[in-house]
């Protein structure tokens, strides 16, 4: 879709942000939806993203008067076993990443177009740096420990697979979702 298309289908966005040197803002959102445009005429959707994500409940989370989210029986509390387990994808063809920043562990679930980020609460590593403790915890240990402490970000759809935006110079490591199911039993 080119961001005429879109104001067309949606409206108006709440906002914008626009670049210095931009002769169009090319990052709109919509409440939560929030949508990246190509640089250059038609100003194609890079991608679009659902932040906030943290607050999804209920049967739909109205993103625009005219679209609405389904979440069919997700929140922003759902683990990232909760969707993998949920047969919405084939859990073998679906990657886990995760990387230790400063205090901080990062995860993302990618299957096809989509990315979800997930916040994971890392408290229970006391004093330690993420990626110390991920040095030293089993990869069993570390799924177990961190799945109940997720809650999700934000929920990122890309025009190429989603693997190939896996964010920053991190030491990701990754594993398939059914090993990350297999971990937890």
């Amino acid at each position: 879709m080119t961001l005429i298309e879109v104001a067309s289908v949606l409206g108006s966005p709440d906002g914008w942000n626009i670049d210095e040197g931009d002769r169009v803002p090319l990052y709109w959102f919509f409440g939560k939806l929030e949508i990246s445009f190509d640089s250059t005429a038609p100003y194609q959707v890079n991608w679009f993203q659902i932040e906030g994500a943290t607050q999804l409940k209920g049967n739909f989370e109205p993103l625009t008067e005219q679209l609405k989210l389904a979440l069919e029986g997700f929140t922003g509390e759902s683990r990232p076993s909760q969707f993998l387990s949920a047969g919405l994808w084939d859990s073998k063809l679906t990657s886990v990443y995760y990387a230790g920043l400063s205090d901080d562990i990062l995860l993302n679930v990618c299957v096809g177009r989509i990315q979800i980020h997930f916040q994971v609460d890392a408290s229970f590593i006391g004093d330690r740096q993420a990626i110390e403790y991920l040095d030293k915890a089993t990869l069993s240990r570390f799924v177990r420990d961190i799945d109940s402490r997720t809650k999700v970000d934000s929920i990122y759809s890309y025009p190429q697979t989603a693997t190939e935006e896996v964010p920053g110079p991190l030491n990701w490591r990754s594993l398939t979702g059914q090993d990350y199911l297999d971990l937890l039993l």
